[in-house]
């Protein structure tokens, strides 16, 4: 006999509420490890300045570089956008077992394969040349990252080791390429200027971009595709499932939405963007790159928990043995996986070139560090695709707001490395968090043991 609490316990949450009740169990400790944190280093700061004041001064000045000064919010989210693609790059190599350290390396080759092809065509039009562009970035980074991968599936060659020496590598082969393409009309050391129709958009020129009416087009497409998913989500994790009894009904709704969409910025945004458009700012260098990064977390989620591959990937990363007796190829994976995390990787790079950087082109010694701090992101965010959007703004914001720091308060803008590497110390030992704030270590609920009883009993 059944009581209302059992029933309770029992009733099904809608999958909204209970993604959104993992995410927030889930940056728990995170949060307290960064709020502890920046106490700490209030207290470096105050230890070393001798005022408690410089404390204050030091944390407004950040604050205020990050989020309240002109462009400060845009340009926290320009540093943010490199932050969550190479996060997301070295979160799928931990998920697999792997401790991808050469993002750095493959985000330069990124770069220079970006700007390569950004300048190497000057007459295709912006919906083949950007994303021509961007998926050879991509291409090259994939086959950079693939090698160390394939010497760690053939030969044992632990990826810590290559890639830190592909590193290097692509440093100096990256030097060596932009000598070798260097503009002769420049008189710094750089690769000639990307074609136009090669950069990435920034959010101010979406206006003028759209008025070309193969742009309109290629913008179209793309956004029907991505309501067509979006529908599909929609219908499958609501009420609407049930109505919609006939997949030709479901299939007919998807469509009739993503039409709906791809036919209203085709034909209305053009001219809509004309009358009001809330990115005016033509110094603002925020740019399409974000929905992109986005983008790229929610497919890196669906990718790891929602296909076979991912499954795979996950399995060799927990137990290489378990998942060789179970067939799973466990070269294939590390190649892949190695291969995927590059590919985000020389993403971000080619975006880096042809969005933020002003000549659009790739300069020598170019040295971005958003490779390693990207490792902490990734640990600071648990591996969580969209965790990590969260600790990629705060260390882009971070990022941002160290020179205004330096400047109100007169300390030194490298505390932020300080502060950033206590939140990931608190991350990696979460005991002493725990032991501060007097957290108890998650308890069984009483569903969960029935929950996990069930599971058993069908095995």
């Amino acid at each position: 006999m059944s009581t209302n609490s059992d029933a309770a316990l029992q009733k099904p949450k809608s999958s909204l509420l209970n993604f959104l009740m993992q995410v927030l169990r889930s940056m728990s400790m995170p949060l307290l490890a960064v709020a502890t944190a920046f106490v700490l280093g209030g207290l470096v700061i105050w230890a070393v300045s001798g005022s408690l004041l410089s404390v204050f001064q030091a944390y407004q000045g950040m604050i205020q570089g990050a989020f309240i000064q002109q462009r400060g919010f845009s340009e926290s989210l320009v540093a943010t956008i490199p932050y969550i693609f190479l996060s997301l790059a070295v979160a799928i190599g931990f998920k697999s077992g792997l401790f991808n350290i050469g993002v750095e390396g493959q985000f330069d080759i990124g770069a220079i394969v970006g700007a390569f092809v950004g300048q190497a065509f000057h007459n295709l039009p912006a919906i083949i040349h950007l994303p021509l562009t961007l998926l050879c970035a991509a291409l090259g980074g994939a086959i950079w990252a693939a090698i160390p991968g394939f010497l760690k599936a053939r030969t044992g060659a632990h990826e810590v080791i290559t890639t830190i020496m592909m590193n290097y590598i692509s440093f100096r082969l990256t030097e060596y390429l932009v000598n070798l393409l260097k503009d002769p009309l420049s008189s710094a050391v750089q690769t000639p200027p990307s074609a136009q129709s090669a950069w990435v958009w920034s959010l101010s020129s979406i206006p003028q971009r759209i008025q070309d009416p193969l742009n309109a087009l290629g913008v179209a497409i793309f956004l029907t595709f991505l309501a067509f998913l979006l529908a599909r989500w929609i219908i499958g994790s609501t009420n609407l499932k049930e109505r919609l009894k006939s997949v030709g009904q479901k299939r007919l709704a998807c469509l009739g939405f993503a039409l709906v969409i791809g036919l209203f910025v085709f034909f209305v945004l053009p001219a809509l963007s004309k009358v009001y458009w809330p990115f005016n700012d033509p110094y603002d260098r925020l740019h399409i790159g974000l929905f992109l990064a986005i983008l790229a977390s929610i497919l890196v989620y669906w990718l790891l928990w929602k296909t076979t591959l991912g499954f795979e990937l996950r399995t060799v990363g927990a137990n290489p043995n378990a998942a060789r007796y179970a067939g799973v190829n466990i070269t294939r994976n590390i190649v892949v996986a190695m291969a995927i995390s590059g590919a985000l990787a020389g993403f971000a790079g080619a975006i880096e070139v042809l969005g933020v950087s002003s000549c659009h082109c790739q300069q020598v010694f170019y040295s971005s560090g958003y490779g390693f701090d990207a490792i902490a992101i990734a640990l600071l965010a648990k591996n969580d695709p969209f965790g990590i959007l969260a600790a990629a703004f705060l260390f882009g914001a971070m990022r941002n707001g160290a020179d205004v720091m330096e400047l109100n308060s007169g300390v030194s803008k490298y505390i932020i490395s300080l502060i950033q590497a206590l939140a990931l110390l608190f991350v990696a030992a979460p005991a002493i968090i725990r032991t501060v704030f007097r957290i108890k270590e998650k308890q069984q609920t009483k569903a969960e043991v029935l929950q996990t009883a069930g599971r058993e009993e069908k095995k």
